[in-house]
């Protein structure tokens, strides 16, 4: 509970729990958030930090807390959203309460000799600061536009997120770095990037305004790590643009309607990793 009292980005505004006399069986949390749905913004409420105390598992504290949960939060959010792991045993529960499948996380790994190569003279790159916060997230908008699910960002969360890469450090314990392709005195793509692991290189996240800025970012990162191949995590255009082999993980975003939005409307779904609650 540390870290949510002292991060504002994962701060919950909602805290359910059971209680056998003192004893604190069951617990679940919501953070409130503003996801893109068919062009517009609806107000969700992601679920988290469900859990039940070892010796009280099995008895339907965690499911009973849900199904009162959502009862309770009817009103105050259009969905409810949450990340868990395909097939297991939650899943199964947030399936049967009425959460259904949004989008299934995937990733790229391109070798660096299959890498396109673009020309890129009057082009540099460069660690983003601070002050880079409004061109990034005019390029996030710019690449997000029309995906279904994304976090609608400002660039406090981006400064924050992207730039400082406290969320990564927090939740994983990894250092990251922030890079900028600019022209002049403006910027074409950016990447988040952690450590080298046999050779690869993991990209956490990038936008562009074109392909061509995507696959120049791409080719400075191998170059400049001097990395067999990368791992990516990005959006449908930016996985079409490098042509790369696509895996997916058994991690999956699901959605249950409060009556905000519906689901035959949802054409391109996704969220990046960062956003993961």
């Amino acid at each position: 509970m540390e870290l949510l009292s002292n991060y504002p980005y994962y701060k919950p505004t909602w805290v359910f729990a059971v209680k056998d006399g003192n004893e604190l069986v069951s617990t679940l949390y919501v953070i409130d958030r503003l996801i893109r749905f068919n062009g517009e913004a609806i107000r969700i409420g992601g679920v988290a930090g469900v859990c039940t105390s070892m010796r009280h598992r099995g008895k339907g504290y965690a499911s009973n807390l849900l199904k009162y949960a959502v009862s309770e939060l009817k009103g105050a959010y259009d969905a409810l959203a949450l990340f868990t792991t395909y097939g297991g045993l939650a899943y199964s529960i947030y399936r049967k309460i009425g959460f259904k499948d949004v989008y299934i996380r995937d990733y790229a790994i391109i070798p660096a000799i299959d890498m396109r190569q673009v020309s890129s003279s009057e082009l540099s790159v460069s660690n983003v600061n601070e002050s880079d916060a409004d061109s990034l997230l005019r390029i996030y908008n710019a690449e997000t536009n029309d995906l279904d699910g994304v976090l609608i960002r400002d660039s406090n969360y981006i400064r924050d997120h992207v730039i400082k890469a406290t969320w990564l450090r927090l939740t994983r314990g990894v250092n990251a770095t922030a890079l900028k392709l600019i022209n002049g005195a403006t910027t074409l793509a950016y990447a988040l990037i952690t450590g080298i692991n046999d050779d690869v290189v993991t990209v956490e996240e990038i936008a562009s305004i074109n392909c061509e800025s995507t696959l120049t970012l791409l080719n400075y990162i191998v170059k400049a790590n001097r990395a067999k191949g990368l791992r990516i995590y990005a959006s449908p255009k930016v996985l079409k643009c490098i042509n790369a082999q696509v895996f997916k993980i058994p991690n999956t975003y699901m959605v249950m309607s409060l009556g905000g939005f519906n689901y035959e409307e949802i054409k391109e779904p996704y969220i990046y990793r960062l956003d993961q609650w």
